[in-house]
C-alpha cells in the first residue's frame, strides 16, 4: 500500500464486504484503544494550516508466519495502523470517502476502521469497507459516508499478508505533515536483512529478544512534501528500504546478492542452441540493410527498428521463460522474455557486444548496492560497451539511443559474459544508466515575417532526439485527421486562439529506417493579425509566444537541497527574422538580449542584429544534464524568469532618428 488517497475514480470488477481479524496489530498494544479520545497535536504552520494531519502512523512487518500461509508463498504479514487529525470543518466535509490501494501481491488479512468525534463518541465504519478488484488488477479497500468533525480523527488499522518479496520500502514521509511515526521489522534470528535509511531518516536500531531480531525506527515531526513539477515525488520521500541478506535452515546458508540475481537473469537470455542459431542465420540473411557495410550505431538503430517493425509483442507468461528462437521466428510474435532473447541474439551474431542493464524507474525506488530488491530491478535494456548507449528491446515506442527516459541517469546492475578458461562466467557491476548527450535532443524554430503589416508567418521546425521520438509516437497515434490536427496544435507556435493556420505539412513522422538524428520536421504558414498593433508611427509586435514559448512559467524550485530533475538533456535553438518596414528599427535592442549559464553545464543566450533592414533574433537554449544543483539550479531559475519576462515582451519598432 503506497498511498492515501480520499477519493476513488476506477473502474472496478465486484466489491466484497470486509471483516476485521480479532486481533491485527501485535506490535503496538497502546493503539486502538477502547476509550480512545481524539487528540490535540500543538500545531503550527503549515501543519496548523493544511486540512488534515497525520498524529500518528506506524508499520510492523513480521517475518514469523505460519507453515500454512508460508506454503501458499506468503512472505511475511504487514501492519498499517494510522490517526488521521481533522483540522477544519471544510476538511471533515470534504472526508466522506477512503481508499487504500494495495500492491500487487498484497492480500488483505484484516481491517477496521473509526472515527472517533471530539465529544468521545465513536462512529465504528468497518461495515461501511467494501473491497473491490481494480482493473489494473490490483485491489482496493474503500470506505464510503465517513463522518467526521473539526477536531476529531479518523483511525484505521490494515492488516497484509505479503506474497513472494522479502524486500521492500515503506514510506515514512507524505503529502500530510505527520506527527510520530514508528517503523518495525521483526524477523526470525534466522533471517538477516540490511536497511537503508533514506532522506533524512535516523539510522535503525537493533535488538533481539527471544527467537527474534528487532528492527526499528522512531521519527518525529514530519513535514508535509510538496508535490513539485522539477522532481519526481516518491525517490524524495523519507523511506525505510529494507532486503533480505541472509538466510539459515539447518547447515545450509543462502546469501542474497546482485551476483547470483543477474546469473537467474542472464542466462536465459543468452542461451541459444545449435539449432536456434541455424535459424536465426538464416532469418538474418533475410534483412536486407544488412547486406551493406553500415556504421555500428546505424546497424544497431536498424536491428531494433526491423525487428520492432517485424515482429509483435504478446503479453508475457507468469513464469520466467526465454521461448524458443525458431518458434518466435516463425510466428513473428513473442512475449517480453522472447523479444530480449532474439534481439541479444541478433547483436551477438551480428559481432556487436551487448550487454544486458537492470534498473529500476527514476520516479520509483532506485536500486541499492547493499539492498538485493529483485522487485525494484524490473525495466531491462541492453547496453552496448562501445558506444556508452542503450536500447529498450521490450518498449515498441522507442528507438536506440532513446529508451524511456525515466530508466536514464539511474543505477543499474550490468549483466555480461565472459570466458575464464574454458568456462563461461556472468559478471555484474554496477553503473549509470546512460543518457544521448544534450545535443542529441535538439529543436530548432526558423521563423520568417516578410510583412509587418501583413503578419503571414514562414515556420520551419525540426525535433530530434527524444523530442522527435515523441512526435513520432504521436502521430503515429493519430488515426483521424481531427488527432493529427491535435498534435500540429501542440507542436505549433503561438496559441491557437490568435493564430490561423494557412498550412502545416510534416516530413519523417514516422519510425523508419532513418536514425533518431534525422529529427521530424514540421513546415506551417501562420497568420497573426491580431499579435501586430500599430499606434501612430509605432508597431508593436507580440511574439513572445514564440521565442520563449508557450509553456507556463509560474513555477516553484524544489525548496533545500532538493535537485531538479529533468526528463532528459536536451537543446533548443531559435532564429527570427522580420523584414523592417522603411525607415524603421528596434526600439530597445536589451530587451532581446540575455546571457546566463553556469559552467556551460545549462545556459540561455539571446542576441539581436538588424542587417539591411532585417531584424535577427537569435536564442539559445541547453540544458546538458538532467539533475541540476547548487548553483546550478539557481540558474535555472534565473533562466526561467527571463523566459517568463521575454514571453510578455513586445517587440518594438520606431522610426529612425
Amino acid at each position: 500500500m503506497k498511498r492515501l488517497i480520499f477519493f476513488l475514480s476506477v473502474i472496478y470488477i465486484a466489491g466484497f464486504p470486509v471483516f476485521a481479524s480479532a486481533q491485527i496489530n501485535n506490535y503496538y498494544p497502546d493503539t486502538w484503544k477502547e476509550n480512545a479520545m481524539p487528540e490535540t497535536p500543538a500545531l503550527s504552520g503549515a501543519a496548523a494550516e493544511a486540512p488534515y494531519y497525520i498524529s500518528s502512523y506506524k508499520i510492523a512487518r513480521d517475518f514469523n508466519i505460519t507453515n500454512r500461509d508460508k506454503a501458499e508463498a506468503v512472505t511475511h504479514y504487514k501492519t498499517v495502523y494510522k490517526r488521521i487529525h481533522i483540522n477544519s470543518a471544510a476538511a471533515a466535509d470534504s472526508l466522506t470517502q477512503l481508499a487504500l490501494t494495495l500492491e500487487n501481491g498484497e492480500l488483505l488479512r484484516g481491517f477496521r476502521i473509526r472515527s472517533l468525534l471530539p465529544d468521545g463518541k465513536m462512529i465504528n465504519l468497518t461495515d461501511q469497507t467494501r473491497s473491490l478488484k481494480l482493473s489494473d488488477g490490483r485491489t482496493a479497500v474503500v470506505v464510503n459516508n465517513i463522518r467526521v468533525q473539526s477536531g476529531g480523527e479518523l483511525e484505521y488499522e490494515l492488516s497484509l499478508k505479503v506474497m513472494f518479496d522479502y524486500a521492500g520500502a515503506d514510506y515514512l514521509q507524505s503529502g500530510i505533515a505527520s506527527g510520530q511515526i514508528r517503523f518495525m521489522l521483526v524477523a526470525p534470528r534466522n533471517l538477516q536483512f540490511n536497511f537503508h535509511a533514506a532522506n533524512g531518516v535516523p539510522g535503525i536500531t537493533d535488538s533481539i529478544a527471544g527467537n527474534n531480531h528487532y528492527h526499528g525506527v522512531m521519527v518525529q515531526d514530519v513535514p508535509a512534501l510538496k508535490n513539485n513539477d522539477f522532481y519526481y515525488f516518491l525517490p524524495q520521500l523519507q523511506r525505510i528500504d529494507f532486503a533480505l541478506s541472509t538466510a539459515v535452515e539447518g547447515r545450509d546458508t543462502t546469501r542474497l546478492t546482485w551476483q547470483q540475481f543477474g546469473q537467474d537473469i542472464y542466462i536465459p537470455y543468452v542461451s541459444v542452441d545449435k539449432n536456434e542459431q541455424k535459424q536465426l542465420v538464416k532469418e538474418l540473411d533475410r534483412w536486407p540493410f544488412l547486406k551493406y557495410r553500415l556504421p555500428v550505431p546505424q546497424l544497431i538503430y536498424l536491428v531494433e527498428q526491423h525487428i520492432k517493425s517485424n515482429y509483435s509483442l504478446r503479453p508475457s507468461s507468469d513464469f520466467f521463460e526465454a521461448p524458443d528462437l525458431g518458434t518466435i521466428i516463425r510466428s513473428k510474435q513473442t512475449d517480453r522474455n522472447g523479444m530480449i532473447k532474439l534481439m541479444m541474439a541478433a547483436y551477438y551474431t551480428l559481432n556487436i557486444p551487448v550487454q544486458l542493464l537492470v534498473t529500476a524507474s527514476r520516479d520509483t525506488i532506485p536500486l541499492q548496492k547493499a539492498l538485493v530488491n529483485r522487485a525494484s530491478a524490473n525495466n531491462i535494456l541492453l547496453y552496448f560497451p562501445a558506444q556508452q548507449q542503450a536500447l529498450a528491446p521490450t518498449e515498441m515506442n522507442t528507438r536506440y539511443p532513446c529508451y524511456p527516459p525515466l530508466w536514464g541517469n539511474t543505477l543499474a546492475l550490468r549483466c555480461r559474459d565472459t570466458l575464464i578458461g574454458a568456462e563461461n562466467k556472468v559478471l555484474t557491476d554496477f553503473i549509470v544508466t546512460p543518457q544521448p548527450a544534450y545535443t542529441f535532443s535538439n529543436s530548432t524554430l526558423e521563423a520568417s515575417l516578410s510583412s509587418v503589416t501583413h503578419p503571414v508567418w514562414k515556420i520551419s521546425q525540426s525535433f530530434g532526439g527524444y523530442g522527435g521520438s515523441n512526435a513520432k509516437n504521436a502521430f503515429l497515434q493519430a488515426t483521424t485527421t481531427e488527432l493529427r490536427n491535435n498534435i500540429f496544435n501542440a507542436l505549433l507556435p503561438f496559441m491557437p486562439a490568435v493564430r490561423t493556420v494557412v498550412s502545416v505539412e510534416a516530413q519523417n513522422e514516422k519510425f523508419t529506417n532513418a536514425p533518431l538524428d534525422k529529427p521530424v520536421i514540421v513546415n506551417s504558414t501562420l497568420e497573426t493579425p491580431g499579435l501586430i498593433v500599430q499606434d501612430g508611427d509605432r508597431y508593436m509586435l507580440s511574439i513572445g509566444q514564440l521565442l520563449a514559448g508557450l509553456q507556463n512559467y509560474q513555477y516553484t524550485l524544489p525548496e533545500g537541497d532538493l535537485a531538479v530533475q529533468l526528463a532528459f538533456p536536451y537543446y533548443q535553438e531559435k532564429r527570427v527574422h522580420i523584414d523592417l518596414p522603411a525607415g524603421y528599427t528596434l526600439a530597445d535592442k536589451s530587451a532581446f538580449t540575455a546571457d546566463i549559464s553556469h559552467n556551460n553545464i545549462l545556459g540561455l543566450k539571446m542576441r539581436c542584429e538588424e542587417e539591411n533592414s532585417r531584424l535577427h533574433i537569435f536564442i539559445i537554449e541547453w540544458y546538458s544534464q538532467s539533475e541540476l544543483k547548487g548553483e546550478d539550479k539557481k540558474t535555472l531559475g534565473n533562466i526561467l524568469d527571463r523566459l517568463k519576462k521575454l514571453q510578455q515582451q513586445q517587440l518594438t519598432l520606431v522610426k529612425k532618428q
